[in-house]
């Protein structure tokens, strides 16, 4: 089919050219288009939802039911944070500009049929995306005669999310102390690219410029090439669900100790949270890596090659699943040949390029289908790659229920992404996104006419860390799991990690540093450093009758349980959730697995790599026309923990509202695709699949990656017409002005003998978005980063002192976070055994005799 996306040039024209178009038209049904506006002014908890269905939806509530939130933001970061509390059932109140609206309107893409702007505002996939479950209202707040709404509006909500910096809201009359004046309790989270309160605040932002001065540009990419942009826009999803994650602790800590807050998040910080470690590597082992992602930047062997039928992404993460997967395919010589022993995919060289040969030969006529179900059988982690058509059709999205149809009275039926974990106590479900300005008449008119004002006082001294006073037993490994809890440990949790010396965490050894000799290799990992700071080491095997007596004594004390096993495994334990219901009904528990333990795939094993090909992310990041190819991130399991995060803050705000706990069965691959839902509702809503755009942008007339000197790189955004002519005046080539990206070649040998990080603060002045493609040693020394204290410092024994990237949020009235070092194995079973289950010395000999405690993992006696 023919899809509408904006008219424009360069990089603009460029990107359209390689959109995939197939879907059918859909033209609105007339019958489906027939939906009732909301018209009260509280929150519509199911009946009062359009969309709604007689389901179970109906009988059981959201999770965040009764929390309301003021949206007051634009573009994607903000919004998408509003959007993940609207889906969990929070009362989100859209205020968008007059005539116009949010800027995502006019982005598109678009359906074919009318081309009328107000047909075309309403069917964007992007608004569509980022802008369900909530209402819309007209309200221009930069009007004086409008703040006094504005101000009653503000009385009105928990929470105001804005798209822009705390200056830049200060500077309109609309900051934190104002907020403050008009409702004490008020919590406000700001989200801008680099974030507020630093040298580079007032830095302009994209996509591109948030991934090179994050650390995933640096990654991206081919050794011939130029560096590239991660696919989609997730570092500004990722950012949004940080926001999300954050504002909900506020809310959390505000049902606490009653008083609001000011939450402010970087893009920047929330990419360098995703990356490969760079700044962990430089300083762990000297290390700053080059591009080289056709392979995964990992700890072990992962690729994409094609195959009879669609692209297949292999993965093996551990020398045993390396071992295997040489087995599979029938080249059990590799992995016992003297040449590949010391090979690292990390720095990869001529050595990879032979496996992958290899093993593409091996693949003969077999379809990336069958490899996928045969390798699950082997317990290899392979991953499908599907384009955004194949997103819509993978079993456990479908047998979930993940995939939602909206029906909307102009664009028609649109499916998209929805939840992504089922619970047993809550059941939030989107609704459609708002026409513009469709609410304005019943939210205003609910209005008081003299908002009262209040006055500030930030004498009481910081708010308690929100979750201060909870208790978390993380029996999770590797990533996805860790990093939930280490939200919860940075709040304030009192988080307990689990490992056994049978079964060490992963990380602890396949991401083995060796970055010194005298501390053995599992305390050296800069993975497991990192992500289990702030909580207390236990290990206790599982698979011993006593050691799962001492989890049910915990159990019982316990606000939430963490794990991120495949489904069968807690139940063989005997530490299934109805299990620990009994024990203890206010629990929480969150099982994080691949895909969910409903699904048909609900054994099958998943871990970043193939959860960030699985998601789509590999599907849109490369060259145009080009393969696949890796992010340059840690791959799909950060991402994954913070939104299990969002889904257990939410279950919480219900235990804390009504006393009820529940479980929450997580799916790792749907919380992915959440990150690239507005790529989905392109082609769920117009038929457009955006593909690999390089460092392309649909909208902008110019946007690209260029050469600087000593081989570093620049990206540079050019939104608009004034960011064109304000480059064309400081290269002196007027033919930007009008070319656009078609002048590539002029801006690169004008940038090919600057200075990256000076040529961004040139650029930068001039009102340009751009931003220096930084590698470990470049973030080390960022000073928006060090202003910010984005990197905390820790010090481990044997290791010495390192960095290690915090929350890419800021609390503004909170007490300071935690900063205790990752635990050694085992370092505090013994006080934890004798203060939660009054276990004896002499009890705790015992078990260490019989080895269901210890300090020294058995593999390494």
């Amino acid at each position: 089919m023919r899809a509408s996306i904006p008219n424009g040039t360069g990089a603009m024209g460029e990107a359209r050219q390689s959109f995939i178009k197939r879907a059918p038209s859909k033209a609105p049904n007339a019958i489906d288009c027939v939906h009732r506006r909301l018209e009260r002014g509280t929150y519509p908890i199911f009946n009062g939802q359009p969309n709604s269905r007689p389901d179970e939806a109906m009988i059981r509530p959201s999770p965040l039911a009764g929390v309301r939130i003021l949206d007051i933001s634009e573009g994607i970061a903000a919004p998408f944070c509003a959007k993940l509390l609207g889906d969990l059932g929070a009362d989100v109140v859209k205020v968008e500009r007059p005539g116009t609206g949010d800027e995502t309107r006019e982005m598109g893409p678009f359906p074919d049929g009318p081309d009328d702007r107000p047909t075309r505002s309403e069917s964007s996939a992007t608004f569509f995306f980022l802008n369900t479950s909530k209402r819309s209202v007209v309200l221009d707040t930069e009007a004086t005669r409008r703040r006094e709404q504005l101000a009653a509006l503000v009385q009105q909500f928990d929470v105001v999310v804005a798209g822009e910096t705390a200056e830049s809201l200060d500077a309109r009359g609309i900051g934190y102390d104002a907020l403050r004046r008009w409702n004490p309790e008020v919590i406000l989270t700001t989200i801008s690219g680099f974030g507020s309160f630093g040298p580079h605040s007032a830095y302009e932002s994209s996509h591109l410029v948030s991934c090179a001065v994050g650390g995933w540009t640096h990654l991206c990419g081919l050794p011939d090439r130029e560096p590239l942009q991660v696919g989609g826009a997730i570092s500004e999803t990722l950012a949004g669900a940080f926001a999300t994650a954050a504002t909900q602790l506020a809310v959390l800590g505000r049902m606490r100790h009653g008083c609001g807050d000011h939450i402010d998040v970087s893009v920047q910080q929330a990419v360098l949270a995703g990356a490969q470690i760079p700044t962990m590597l430089y300083e762990y082992r000297g290390i700053v890596p080059e591009r080289y992602s056709s392979v995964g930047a990992g700890a072990g062997t992962c690729c994409m090659l094609p195959t009879a039928d669609g692209i297949i992404g292999i993965n093996a993460l551990t020398r045993p699943q390396w071992r295997m997967l040489c087995e599979f395919f029938g080249r059990g010589d590799i992995a016992e040949n003297e040449r590949y022993r010391t090979l690292s995919w990390v720095t990869a060289d001529e050595r990879v390029d032979e496996i992958r040969a290899a093993f593409r030969e091996a693949l003969a006529d077999r379809t990336a289908e069958e490899l996928f179900h045969q390798a699950q059988g082997w317990r290899v982690p392979f991953g499908l790659v599907p384009d955004m058509a194949g997103m819509f059709d993978l079993p456990p999205h479908r047998h979930r229920g993940f995939i939602v149809p909206l029906d909307h009275p102009v664009a028609g039926t649109v499916e998209v992404p929805g939840i992504p974990f089922r619970a047993t106590a809550t059941a939030p479900r989107p609704f459609r996104p708002p026409l513009l300005g469709e609410h304005t008449d019943a939210v205003l008119g609910d209005l008081p006419e003299a908002p009262a004002s209040h006055t500030g006082d930030d004498s009481d001294g910081p708010n308690p860390l929100p979750l201060e006073g909870v208790r978390v037993l993380d029996l999770s490994m590797f990533f996805a799991g860790p990093v939930c809890a280490q939200i919860a440990a940075d709040a304030g949790a009192e988080v307990i990690k689990f490992e056994s010396i049978q079964r060490i965490d992963g990380w602890r050894g396949s991401a083995s540093s060796n970055a010194n000799t005298e501390l053995p290799g599992w305390e050296s990992s800069p993975y497991f450093n990192w992500v289990n700071r702030n909580k207390r080491g236990v290990t206790l095997n599982l698979k011993d009758p006593r050691g799962v007596a001492i989890i049910k004594r915990m159990v019982a004390d316990a606000d939430v349980l963490i794990e991120n096993y495949t489904p069968r495994v807690m139940a063989n334990f005997g530490l299934d959730y109805d299990t620990l219901r009994d024990i203890n009904p206010r629990l929480v528990m969150i099982s994080l697995s691949g895909f969910g333990a409903d699904s048909p795939w609900r054994d099958y094993v998943a871990f970043g790599m193939s959860t960030e090909q699985m998601a789509g992310f590999t599907h849109l990041t490369g060259y145009p026309g080009g393969e696949p190819l890796f992010t340059g991130t840690t791959g799909g399991d950060l991402f994954s923990g913070v939104m299990g995060a969002n889904a257990l803050f939410a279950a919480l705000n219900h235990r804390d509202r009504t006393g009820e706990g529940q479980h929450i069965d997580f799916g790792q691959v749907e919380a992915c695709s959440l990150y690239v839902g507005d790529a989905m509702t392109a082609w769920s809503l117009a038929g457009v699949d955006p593909g690999r755009v390089g460092n392309g942008h649909h909208q902008y007339p110019l946007q690209g990656v260029y050469p600087c000197r000593d081989n570093r790189w620049i990206a540079i955004t050019c939104k608009t017409e004034t960011h064109c002519a304000a480059l064309a005046e400081m290269v002196g080539d007027r033919k930007i002005a009008e070319a656009g990206a078609g002048c590539h070649d002029a801006i690169a040998a004008w940038t090919a003998h600057r200075q990256h990080l000076a040529l961004m603060a040139d650029l930068q002045a001039a009102g340009i978005p751009a931003g220096a493609v930084m590698n470990g040693p470049d973030l080390l020394t960022d000073p928006q980063i060090a202003a910010r204290e984005g990197l905390r410092l820790q010090d481990r024994p044997g290791l010495g002192a390192k960095h290690y990237p915090g929350q890419p949020y800021r609390f503004r009235r909170a007490a300071p976070p935690p900063n205790e070092r990752a635990p050694l194995l085992g370092e505090h079973t013994s006080e934890v055994l004798k203060e939660y289950t009054g276990l004896t010395d002499d009890d705790i000999a015992e078990l260490v005799i019989d080895d269901v405690v210890g300090t020294v993992p058995i593999a390494a006696r």
